[in-house]
Parts: structure tokens; C-alpha cells; sequence
């Protein structure tokens, strides 16, 4: 695949501002509004499964997959390939498919699977697109709430509420300092002891409403943090992020795809005084 785009920090003032690097060319608009009715489509599916319920399996590692995640990996990974043939893919009930254009597609059909057990409307479709430039489109569907963002790189971030409805531009907050920045948290219930208590003491934390990113770059919250995610969870976070305006690495400031598994986003005033705060930490709590 692909390397990450090649993006410089410059500062006015307080602010970080991204600059792109002009060689890399916008993803294809085309491709991007395929990309998010398909999506869209499968959003719909996931809710009418949620109301009419579905068999659940438990997987060796533990987790739980239903035929729900099932039906809309297969949704998505075919209407893709029926588009784009040549492409690969990374599903994550799947696996890989290794295409033959350099290309692939990332799935994670329904994030929050354990809420969507729960019967709690908590849970979002995720779909990412990496070409030979790197990450290209990030979608992030939350069918309960009829909330879709999408990001393409070039060309900003979105959000609609109907599948043919009017975008409306993303953007990242403007608060001016860490201190009192609302934010969420994301498997919280996992991390250590000195993690928690050194947010705690700095920010106004708070559990995550499933997808944290859709509140982030709407402004409604100032900053999200996560720990555990597979890298079909972060794929297309950094594109959706960063076209919002904002900022995301791991908790040490190192560069998210390549990272432990763990999200800090902000929007980008004060990002370096949180991984400073929280760089070293132990992530996990110790074992009962």
C-alpha cells in the first residue's frame, strides 16, 4: 500500500494549520459518492437488523460477531467489487483480498457489535480507501442517527442525513486551550489507573457516544481519545480528521495508521500538550 500523504506542520500563532503537499492529487469525486451510498445502503440494512434482531456467535478471541456484521461486509465488499474489480480488500470478518491494482478497500461493518447486541443504538459502519498515495476516502455511518461523514482527500469533510441529502461542511472546533476541553473516551473501562487519572485532572472526560470521531469534527466535543482499535477501526480516521481541520495521532504522538492502537484527536490548538500529558503512560490497567 500506499505511504501516508505527506503533510508539514506549519503554526500561526497557536494554531497548527496541515499543508499539503501539491503532488498528491484529490481522490476521484466519483469514486468517493459510490463510496458513501454504498455505505449509506448498508447503514439501512444494519438498522432493520437491529429491530428484527440476529444470531450471535461468539469468535475465539472472544468477541462476538452476528449475521448482521456478516450481511453487511458482504453488502459492501460486493457492491465494491463489483465496481472496482481490480481492487483489494480488508474485511473485518473477512479478512484480505489482495487485488491486483494496489488498491484496497477497508471494512469494518459494524463498529460497536457488543452494543448492537445489547440492543443499544450505539454501533456505526465504518469504510475506508487507501490507493497509491495512501489514505483517499473515510466514511463513518451512524444509521440509528441517520448521520453519515465521509472525508475525501482534496475535498474536505461532510456530513449528510439522508442519502440524498445536501452535504454540510466539517469542522473541528475552535476551543483555544486543553483545560476543560470536552472529551471522549473510548474503551475507558480498560485503561490504567495513571492514564485516567492524568485526563481526568486536564480535561472534562467522558464516556464515548459511538462513533467519538462524527462529534469531534462537528464541533460538539473538543477532543477523543481511544485505546485497542484494529487498524480496520482507524483506517480512515486520520483522512476525516485532518480534512476537518484537526489533528490525530496515537497517545505518543506517533503517526496513527503506524501506531499502538491508540487515538488522540483534537483540533489541533493544543494537541501537543495532551500527548505530552499522557505520553508514556501505561495504557492498560493491571489484570484482577
Amino acid at each position: 500500500m500506499g505511504a501516508m500523504p505527506d503533510r508539514r506542520w506549519s503554526s500561526t500563532s497557536d494554531v497548527r494549520i496541515i499543508e499539503r503537499v501539491p503532488d498528491i492529487p484529490p481522490v476521484d469525486q466519483k469514486l468517493l459518492a459510490f463510496a458513501v451510498r454504498t455505505v449509506w445502503e448498508a447503514g439501512e440494512v444494519s438498522a432493520a437488523r437491529f429491530f428484527s434482531g440476529s444470531r450471535t456467535v461468539t469468535k475465539s478471541d472472544g468477541s462476538v460477531v452476528t449475521d448482521t456484521d456478516l450481511e453487511v461486509e458482504k453488502l459492501i465488499l460486493g457492491r465494491l467489487a463489483e465496481r472496482y474489480p481490480e481492487d483489494g480488500s480488508l474485511g473485518e470478518e473477512t479478512g484480505e483480498h489482495t487485488g491486483r491494482s494496489g488498491r484496497r478497500w477497508i471494512v469494518d461493518p459494524i463498529s460497536g457489535t457488543a452494543f448492537f447486541v445489547l440492543r443499544m443504538p450505539l454501533f456505526a459502519n465504518l469504510l475506508a480507501y487507501e490507493d497509491e498515495h495512501g489514505p483517499a476516502v473515510g466514511i463513518v455511518n451512524l444509521p440509528m442517527q441517520r448521520e453519515l461523514v465521509y472525508a475525501g482527500r482534496g475535498l474536505g469533510c461532510w456530513r449528510i442525513t439522508e442519502a440524498d441529502g445536501q452535504p454540510v461542511a466539517c469542522r473541528v472546533g475552535d476551543r483555544p486551550n486543553a483545560k476543560g476541553a470536552l472529551t471522549l473516551a473510548m474503551n475507558q473501562q480498560t485503561w490504567s489507573t495513571e492514564l485516567v487519572a492524568a485526563l481526568h485532572g486536564h480535561v472534562d472526560l467522558v464516556g464515548a457516544i459511538n462513533h467519538p470521531v462524527v462529534h469531534l469534527v462537528t464541533g460538539r466535543v473538543d477532543a477523543m481519545v481511544m485505546t485497542g482499535q484494529g487498524y480496520d477501526d482507524r483506517a480512515g480516521l486520520p483522512l476525516i480528521v485532518e480534512e476537518a481541520g484537526g489533528v490525530v495521532t496515537d497517545l505518543d504522538g506517533a503517526p496513527l495508521l503506524s501506531g499502538d492502537g491508540s487515538v488522540l484527536a483534537t483540533n489541533g490548538r493544543w494537541h501537543e500538550e495532551l500527548v505530552d500529558l499522557v505520553k508514556g503512560l501505561p495504557r492498560l490497567k493491571s489484570p484482577r
